[in-house]
């Protein structure tokens, strides 16, 4: 790479780096948002290193042919249009800096994808799974985890990141810390504290053995935080165990959660907060999903339901 290029990429770079310093100190972004801004701003910086291209001479065939290039690497279409979106920001606030003078990505489309219908567990699926025996450490650090899931909704990334500070035994609630390092509570049911009292007994022990000291709540037999990726493999192994042929993963039990309570005439404001949505638009997809009520709906309300079939209704 020759000198001309060598400073195109710094300033790219630099570039990127301001406006990640921005969204921390003057957006008030968390730490897990600024870690994807640069991840998918990367890509971006990539493309234009490779065609020697400064961000402030960007046009739409720059910001197009990008897209391009995401399209070429089967991408995802959630993730193509989550880069895009970052990159829409991104280059609003060159422009508010003087840098770009017009926005390169206006015109460029995201992928148009339908609503997907998320996967949800069976009450039975839920009651094998949460009642599935364990013997040792690691297997009612699991149950736990598969609980502790369901009776919280929490995201994965929230349930880790949980400490023992964070857990109101007596309130049988915890506090966690969601999208925007913003903080809510969420409640355990009686079973999820009664697993979870029987846990922390047994993860003191093991600290102990250790000679270890841990402040998160759930630790791997070295005493350890649970990486994700662990978590994903422990979800693989009892879907096989258990059978099951849906998509079992720490998100189905987030959608599980949800449901679950729309199906039991929670309210659907309540479950917003619960879940920790902005929007009362993203908590409503969920109001769409729930066969079991709309099953229940149908048969009250059909006159030709098998439940309605020979009643007969009186004649104004």
């Amino acid at each position: 790479m020759n000198k001309v290029e060598n400073d195109v990429e710094k300033t790219n770079n630099g570039m990127i780096d301001f406006f990640l310093e921005y969204m921390v100190k003057v957006r008030g972004c968390s730490e897990k948002t600024r870690v994807s801004y640069a991840h998918d701003l990367k890509r971006l910086a990539d493309y234009l290193d490779k065609h020697s291209l400064y961000i402030g001479d960007m046009v739409f065939e720059d910001a197009r042919n990008f897209t391009s290039q995401l399209y070429e690497q089967n991408i995802c279409g959630n993730t193509i249009n989550r880069i895009l979106s970052g990159c829409r920001s991104f280059c609003r606030y060159l422009m508010e800096d003087g840098v770009l003078k017009t926005q390169p990505f206006a015109r460029v489309r995201g992928v148009k994808q339908g609503r997907r219908i998320p996967t949800v567990l069976s009450d039975n699926e839920i009651n094998r799974l949460l009642d599935f025996p364990y013997n040792d450490y690691s297997s009612l650090m699991e149950i736990t985890m598969f609980n502790l899931f369901y009776s919280t909704g929490c995201r994965l990334s929230e349930l880790l990141d949980i400490k023992m500070k964070d857990v109101d035994f007596d309130g049988r609630r915890i506090i966690v810390t969601g999208k925007g390092d913003k903080q809510r509570y969420v409640f355990l049911t009686e079973k999820a504290l009664k697993i979870l009292t029987e846990y922390v007994g047994e993860r003191a022990v093991l600290l102990e053995s250790l000679n270890k000291y841990s402040d998160i709540l759930l630790l791997n037999k070295k005493g350890n935080r649970l990486p994700n990726s662990s978590v994903h493999i422990i979800f693989d192994r009892y879907s096989d165990i258990l059978g099951l042929s849906k998509r079992f993963t720490p998100h189905v039990f987030r959608h599980t959660f949800a449901t679950h309570l729309l199906d039991n005439d929670a309210d659907i404001r309540i479950v917003q907060a619960l879940l920790g949505h902005e929007s009362i638009g993203t908590t409503q997809i969920y109001t769409h999903v729930s066969g079991k009520k709309l099953k229940n709906v149908y048969e009250n309300a059909h006159p030709h339901s098998g439940r309605n079939r020979g009643v007969s209704k009186e004649q104004p």
